[in-house]
C-alpha cells in the first residue's frame, strides 16, 4: 500500500490521535490521493523506483544541443544506460553514450554531458534508479522492523541472515523476543546465529539498525514533504463531513473552512521540488 505514498496511515492515526481501525480505508485512499496531487503538481515521483527509457530532448527550444538532463526523479542512486536514437522515428537506433562521457550530479538529479548531445525532440532516454527510499522520521529513520530473515527454519538450522549489513539486531522467535544471551551476532555482518533451533512451525523476525545509517540520511524523503502531505491530509479528513461547505456555525462559534487542501507555505514547499527545464 504504501510503496509509493509520502507517509502512512500510522502517522496519520498518530497525528489524530485514532487507534481504531473503522478510518483504515478511507485514511489509505486519502494518502494516496494527496500523494498523486503533490506528484503531479511536481511533475515526478519521490518514493525509490526504476525508470526506464525516460525520453528527453537533445536541444532546447532553440536547437542548441543541450549539455545536461535534469531527470525527473531525484536523487539518483545509479544510472544504468544513457542512448540517443541515431536512427529516424519510424525506425529508432538507440545508441548508448559511453559513461566516460557524461557525469551525473546525484542528489540535483542532474546529468552532464559535457560535449553535448545530439539535436533531437525525444531522441535521448535514461535509465536510473532514483528516488528516495523511506520515510524522515528520526533514528527510526534507520531501523527495519519485522523483517523476516533468510534462513529455513527446520529444527537443526541456527544461522540467518538480513537483507543487508546491521549495527544492532533484535530477534523474535514466534514473537517473542530472544534473551540477547542466546543471539550470536557480530555488527556489521548480515548475518546472526540462534543458540538452539526452531520446530518448522515457527516464525523467525528480526529488527535491525543498518549500517552507515547516518551516510544514508540524505535518502530518505525530506521531512517537510511529509509533514505537508499529512497536514493536507488531517485538512481533508476533518472537513470529510462538510464536503462542498465553506463554513459551518455552531451556537456561538463558527469555522470558515479553505477552498484549497494547500497553504499558501505548502505550494512555496511544492515550488521546491518541482522538476524540469524551466522552473
Amino acid at each position: 500500500m504504501y510503496g509509493d505514498a509520502l507517509t502512512t496511515k500510522e502517522r496519520i492515526k498518530d497525528r489524530l490521535q485514532i487507534t481504531a481501525t473503522s478510518f483504515d480505508t478511507v485514511l489509505d485512499r486519502l494518502i494516496l490521493s494527496v500523494t498523486a496531487r503533490i506528484e503531479q503538481m511536481c511533475g515526478r515521483r519521490f518514493i525509490q523506483g526504476t525508470y526506464t527509457h525516460e525520453l528527453h530532448d537533445g536541444s532546447d527550444s532553440y536547437g542548441t544541443r543541450r549539455t545536461f538532463l535534469i531527470v525527473k526523479n531525484a536523487p539518483v542512486q545509479t544510472v544504468s544506460a544513457l542512448q540517443y536514437n541515431a536512427g529516424s522515428n519510424s525506425s529508432p537506433n538507440w545508441l548508448a553514450v559511453n559513461e566516460d562521457y557524461y557525469h551525473t550530479d546525484r542528489d540535483a538529479g542532474i546529468i552532464y554531458v559535457p560535449g553535448g548531445l545530439p539535436r533531437g525532440f525525444q531522441n535521448v532516454r535514461v535509465t536510473y534508479t532514483g528516488g528516495f527510499s523511506g520515510y524522515s522520521i528520526g533514528v527510526n529513520n534507520f531501523w527495519f522492523f519485522n523483517i523476516t530473515p533468510t534462513g529455513t527454519v527446520d529444527g537443526s538450522n541456527l544461522t540467518f541472515t538480513l537483507p543487508e549489513d546491521a549495527t544492532q539486531v533484535i530477534v523474535y522467535a514466534d514473537g517473542m523476543r530472544e534473551a540477547a544471551s542466546n543471539v550470536t551476532f557480530v555488527p556489521g555482518s548480515a548475518s546472526f546465529t540462534l543458540a538452539a533451533g526452531r520446530a518448522p512451525t515457527s516464525t523467525i523476525a528480526a529488527d535491525y539498525l543498518r549500517e552507515n545509517a547516518a551516510e544514508d540520511s540524505d535518502l530518505y524523503l525530506p521531512a517537510d514533504l511529509t509533514e505537508m502531505c499529512e497536514e493536507a491530509v488531517v485538512r481533508i479528513f476533518k472537513r470529510r463531513d462538510s464536503e462542498g461547505r465553506l463554513s459551518e456555525t455552531f451556537q456561538e462559534s463558527s469555522i470558515t473552512w479553505s477552498r484549497s487542501i494547500f497553504t499558501d507555505e505548502d505550494l512555496r514547499t511544492i515550488r521546491n521540488y518541482r522538476r524540469g527545464y524551466n522552473l
